[in-house]
Parts: structure tokens; sequence; C-alpha cells
């Protein structure tokens, strides 16, 4: 019955529409219908950006940043209440809430990619953990941006930086693959829950690797 509990509290608090919320009260604009169309902290940067500059812009992206963060904290927080195994409780909270958020029921399953909330959940139990994934990200999608410019023979630009974040996203898959294996040396426990978390990720960016990789190709 708890495991039943836990379940749903996780899942509905992740279906929390921050963006939606947020890009509405500043803009009056749904994020579903512009942009990329999806309900994360990026495209709440674009869709403001665009209408409202780029001080809005910022002040949008930490509001939602953050509010994704925290529903998945306060579904931590209730869930070790309701499972005592660390573990379990954890995995739990990790997936539904990111599930929640990727695919709300009353958005009809069309909502964000997990990657605030599963960051919310890495810096509550660890800022040490919380930075080593963000730095790890970092690096390979600077570094795969820089493979694709040379590979495209194109020159490099101080965009570099802008275009890895932004556009990168082969390589921000690869960083986030690659920092599971840095969760479980820095501390075990989190090891399946960011098995989890990450594959929740991974599977809400597949269109956009798909038409990457196309690109590439071409």
């Amino acid at each position: 019955m708890h495991i039943l509990l836990a379940i749903l509290v996780a899942y509905f608090l992740g279906t929390i529409p921050t963006a939606l919320i947020v890009v509405y009260f500043l803009c009056g604009m749904d994020v579903r219908k512009s942009g990329s169309g999806n309900m994360g902290a990026m495209n709440t940067v674009r869709i403001l950006k665009k209408h409202k500059g780029i001080k809005v812009a910022f002040i949008g992206f930490l509001i939602v940043w953050l509010g994704d963060m925290v529903k998945a904290i306060i579904a931590v927080i209730i869930i070790q209440l309701l499972i005592s195994d660390f573990v379990t409780a954890l995995s739990i909270a990790t997936f539904f809430v990111i599930l929640g958020h990727n695919y709300p029921i009353f958005l009809k399953f069309k909502g964000g990619r997990g990657a605030a909330s599963f960051m919310g959940i890495l810096l509550f139990f660890s800022f040490k953990i919380f930075i080593s994934w963000i730095l790890t990200i970092f690096v390979f999608m600077v570094l795969f941006e820089a493979a694709q410019t040379i590979i495209q023979q194109k020159k490099f630009t101080k965009q570099i930086i802008f275009y890895a974040i932004s556009e990168q996203i082969i390589g921000r898959l690869f960083g986030e693959l690659c920092a599971i294996c840095i969760i479980y040396l820095i501390d075990g426990r989190l090891f399946i829950p960011a098995i989890l978390g990450t594959s929740l990720i991974v599977i809400s960016h597949h269109k956009r690797l798909s038409s990457q990789i196309m690109k590439l190709l071409k």
C-alpha cells in the first residue's frame, strides 16, 4: 500500500506543469505551442527571450528550473517517510516524478524531458554529485560540438559554448550516460536511481537525437 501511494505521490507531483504556468503568466502564451513545444526551462527561455527580452527570459528560466527541481525534492522527502529503504524510496521517487514530468496525464502525456527534476534529486542528496553531473555533461557537449564543427568544416566561433549547451544533444546524452558511472563511484546508493532517471531522460530526447544524427549524415 505504501509503495502504491509513493508511486502516485511522485507521479502527480511530477505532472505539475511549471513551464506552462510560468510562460502563460509572463507572456500569456502556451509553452506547448511555441518554440520546441517542450515544457522545460530551455524552451521557456526561447519563448520569453523572443517576446519579453533576455531579462524576463532569464527570470523565467530560473523559476522553471528551480520549480522542476523542487517538486522532485518534495517527492523524495515524502516518499522517504512512506518507505524506509533508501534505494527503493529514491528509485521510486526518481522514476515516477520524472515520468510524471515527461508524460503528464492531464496534458495528454506531453511534458518536458526531466533533466531539471533529476538535477533536483542529485542536489538534494549530494552537491558533489550535482556538480560532477553538470560538469561531465558540459564537457561532453563541448567536445561533441567541437568535433561536429570540424567534421562539417566550419570555423570555431565564440558561440560554440552556446550551441553546445542549446543544440548538442548527442554530446549531452553521452555525457549523461557517462555521468551514471561517476555517480556510482561517488555514492553507489544512487546508482539504480541514476539509471532509471537517465533512461527516461534519454528516451524523451529520441526525436531530437534522430534529427541531429540525420543532419550529421547529410
